[in-house]
C-alpha cells in the first residue's frame, strides 16, 4: 500500500477549503484535529506492516495557523453598536454578569433549563452536560462528577469523549444550582432507563440522551424567542462560566480544576483580566500600592509641581509648612 505526504498534503488543502462539506469551510482547529485523528490512524497501519512510513506526521503536513480567538465581553457599547448594525466583536463573546442572570430568568420553566444552568455556572462542556447521569451527582455532598466512560460510544456523537485525564473531575456546586438538581431529579423519578439501565439526566421519552445538536440548537431558538440579548455559542456559556468565576475572586487554580484544563497557564492565558472591571480593579490596586498617601500626611501628588520632589519621597515645600496647609 503506498500513500505518499504530497497525497495527504492535497486531501487537507481541499478540507481546510471546505470542498465536498456541508459544513463549509472548517476552522484551523479542526483541521489540525481531522489530522490527529488520521496520523494516529496510520501510525497503527505502520505498526501493522500496511505502510512503511507515516506521510502525516509531525510537520510533514502544512496545515492553516491555529490562532485560538481571545474571547470578548458584550459590553455596553459593543452591544449597542451590534443592534445597529449587527456587528460581533469576534468569534468567541460571552455575556457579563447581569446578561447571564437575564438569560436564565428567560428559560426559566424550560424542560431542560437545568442543562444550560449548569454550562453557565459550572462550566461544564457540552458533551460532559449531556453525558450526566444520576449516579454522577451527590446531593448530600453538592457536587457532579465528571468522569472518563469505558465507552465513549455511550456519549452521543463521539464527542462526549473527555479531551484528557484532567477533564475527570468533581465539581462543587452552590446551594442554588444543588437544589435545582434536588427537584430535577424528583420531577423526573419513574422516566425510563437509557440502555445498560443508565439513568442520564437529559434525555428523549425513551431514556436515551439526548443528541448533542438539539443542545446547540435549542440554545440559539431560546436565545433568538425569550432574550434580546448579543449572541453568543453554547460554548461559550463555559467561557462565562469561567470569567465569572475569576471576577468573583476564585483563583486561577480553582478555575482550572473547575473547568478541566490541563494547566493553569492555559487558564491565565484565556481567561485573566477579561471583564472590564477586573482590569480597572487591577489598575486601581496598582495605583493604591503607588500613590497612597501615610495616614496623616498629604500625598505628593496633590502638591503644586514646585513643592514636589521624586515621585514617591517625601514632599517637601520651599515656603514651609504653612505654606503647604493653605493648598
Amino acid at each position: 500500500m503506498t500513500l505518499r505526504v504530497g497525497d495527504v498534503q492535497k486531501a487537507f488543502a481541499a478540507i481546510a477549503a471546505g470542498d465536498g462539506s456541508r459544513y463549509g469551510r472548517l476552522a484551523p482547529s479542526t483541521v489540525a484535529r481531522v489530522r490527529a485523528t488520521l496520523s494516529s490512524a496510520l501510525t497503527a497501519a505502520v505498526g501493522q506492516g500496511l505502510l512503511t512510513h507515516n506521510p502525516a506526521r509531525g510537520r510533514e503536513i502544512e496545515l492553516p495557523e491555529v490562532v485560538r480567538p481571545r474571547p470578548y465581553v458584550w459590553t455596553d457599547a459593543r452591544v449597542a453598536r451590534w443592534r445597529a448594525t449587527g456587528w460581533r466583536p469576534g468569534p468567541v463573546c460571552v455575556w457579563t454578569r447581569e446578561q447571564t442572570i437575564e438569560f436564565l430568568k428567560a428559560i426559566a420553566g424550560h424542560k431542560r433549563y437545568l442543562y444550560y444552568h449548569l454550562v453557565a455556572v459550572t462550566g461544564l462542556r457540552r458533551s460532559e452536560a449531556a453525558a450526566l447521569r444520576e449516579v454522577d451527582v451527590d446531593l448530600r455532598h453538592s457536587e457532579l462528577f465528571v468522569i472518563t466512560r469505558p465507552d465513549p460510544g455511550e456519549q452521543v456523537d463521539g464527542d462526549g469523549k473527555l479531551k484528557s485525564q484532567h477533564s475527570t473531575r468533581t465539581i462543587a456546586l452552590d446551594h442554588v444550582t444543588a437544589s435545582l438538581v434536588r427537584r430535577y431529579l424528583i420531577a423526573r423519578a419513574g422516566l425510563p432507563a437509557g440502555s445498560g439501565g443508565e439513568g442520564y439526566l437529559f434525555t428523549t421519552p425513551a431514556g436515551m440522551p439526548c443528541r448533542l445538536d438539539l443542545f446547540t440548537h435549542e440554545f440559539e431558538d431560546l436565545l433568538a424567542e425569550r432574550t434580546k440579548l448579543p449572541p453568543i455559542r453554547l460554548h461559550d456559556l463555559r467561557h462565562g462560566a469561567a470569567s465569572l468565576s475569576l471576577a468573583a475572586g476564585n483563583d486561577l487554580k480553582h478555575v482550572q480544576e473547575m473547568l478541566g484544563h490541563a494547566s493553569v497557564s492555559f487558564t491565565a492565558d484565556y481567561y485573566v483580566s477579561l471583564y472590564p472591571s477586573t482590569r480597572h480593579e487591577a489598575a486601581e490596586r496598582i495605583g493604591a500600592s503607588l500613590f497612597a498617601a501615610p495616614a496623616g500626611r498629604m500625598h505628593w501628588a496633590r502638591l503644586p509641581l514646585r513643592c514636589r520632589r521624586v515621585a514617591g519621597s517625601a514632599a517637601r515645600c520651599p515656603r514651609g509648612p504653612a505654606a503647604a496647609a493653605k493648598i
